[in-house]
């Protein structure tokens, strides 16, 4: 199968963004908002977090079928985009593998995004779509203007069927837009982050026994925005609630306990909060895509008090990580502080706990990201009074 290797699957989330009215809370102003869902607490990878929409890629999004339906937009149309979205070079590994002939009829970069347009169509009910005659007729300056995302005019009537189908055989989603005659608007999404799922320490903490066993994702993280908010509604399967919020918000919601973010999702809008304006993030997104994005995989180190999971640019991490965590976890016999103080340079999560045995997180990022990419804004006390990390 393409996306399934020997310690990981492949996948692919979307941050959906939508222009809002003038969000205020203090000197902060914000007019877009992030469409957020919560994982079933049965959900075996994040129960009960809030996630963006985004799943596991399946063998139909590699289809050569794909290039039947994009080539009637037009073959010269296709051949740019397809070398728009490649301009930056190869890309990490999971876009620039080499992958069977089966699978290797459209560029991994164009398949992840079906993916990502895919999952957020079963998750929330939003089908990102363009009609193929009409986009025929348009001329994309994809180097030059960013694009906004078009969720489909459909009516619920023939939408909601054909979710029904699309979430019961992925396969459907080919047939659907050959029989609507719509594309994935794949031309919308720009690559944004790709976070590996790390190895985890084993709860028998402060020791190299044992690996918590994890269901590992190699996902790539793309953005869209939106002019107009859609409706989105959850499957009631995967996800069990909705919501759209900005930035600020989500930060007070999970300050307060109301809701419970994943950690790349803390990152993440870590770096949505240094954007106060919808057009500036997406003519960001559109500018940092020239570049291709760093695979991040979070390395365990384990200190005398605690846990940090290292980011690349930290003074710890390692030049040649451990991808398959067939190595023993790194140790170092001093505190957290400690160690923050003897290597300054920083890109990290630090885990530690309370006299309550409360866990505290606390993340820090302190040094410039080599692919471009916005440095997240950590500190959490301008925007809500108790920051929980």
């Amino acid at each position: 199968m393409a996306a399934i290797l020997k310690h990981w699957r492949e996948a692919a989330t979307l941050l959906l963004v939508s222009k809002s009215k003038l969000f205020s809370a203090g000197n902060v102003k914000c007019n877009f908002e992030c469409l957020m869902l919560k994982r079933s607490g049965k959900s075996k990878f994040m129960p009960s977090m809030y996630v963006f929409p985004g799943g596991v890629a399946h063998e139909s999004d590699f289809s050569h079928d794909w290039l039947d339906i994009f080539n009637q937009v037009g073959k010269d149309k296709i051949a740019d985009l397809f070398t728009f979205v490649k301009r930056g070079g190869d890309g990490s590994p999971m876009f620039s593998r080499k992958r069977p002939s089966d699978f290797s009829a459209i560029p991994s970069e164009i398949a992840f995004r079906i993916c990502a347009i895919r999952e957020t169509f079963e998750e929330s009910g939003i089908l990102l779509a363009r009609d193929i005659h009409s986009l025929k007729h348009e001329n994309l300056a994809l180097d030059k203007v960013p694009l906004s995302g078009s969720p489909s005019l459909l009516s619920k009537t023939i939408l909601v069927p054909w979710r029904k189908k699309v979430d019961t055989d992925a396969w459907e989603f080919i047939r659907m837009c050959r029989e609507l005659e719509i594309v994935p608007d794949v031309w919308a999404l720009y690559e944004w982050s790709n976070w590996l799922t790390p190895v985890l320490p084993g709860v028998a903490a402060n020791s190299n026994e044992g690996i918590k066993k994890v269901h590992r994702f190699d996902t790539a993280f793309f953005i869209c925005v939106l002019d107009h908010r859609p409706e989105a509604a959850h499957d009631d399967k995967e996800t069990v609630a909705s919501q759209w919020s900005s930035p600020v918000e989500m930060v007070k919601q999970h300050a307060s306990g109301k809701i419970n973010l994943a950690p790349p999702q803390i990152v993440e809008i870590g770096r949505l909060l240094s954007i106060h304006n919808a057009d500036e993030l997406q003519r960001f997104a559109l500018q940092r895509s020239s570049r291709r994005v760093d695979r991040w995989l979070p390395v365990p180190c384990l200190c005398e008090d605690g846990i940090l999971y290292l980011y690349p640019g930290d003074d710890l991490y390692p030049p040649e990580p451990d991808f398959e965590g067939q190595s023993p976890i790194k140790t170092i016999p001093l505190s957290v502080e400690e160690v923050s103080r003897k290597y300054p340079n920083h890109n990290r999560t630090e885990i530690t706990h309370n006299n309550n045995n409360e866990e505290i997180r606390v993340n820090k990022c302190n040094v410039d990201l080599t692919d471009g990419q916005i440095r997240p804004i950590t500190d959490w006390s301008k925007f809500t009074p108790v920051a929980k990390l």
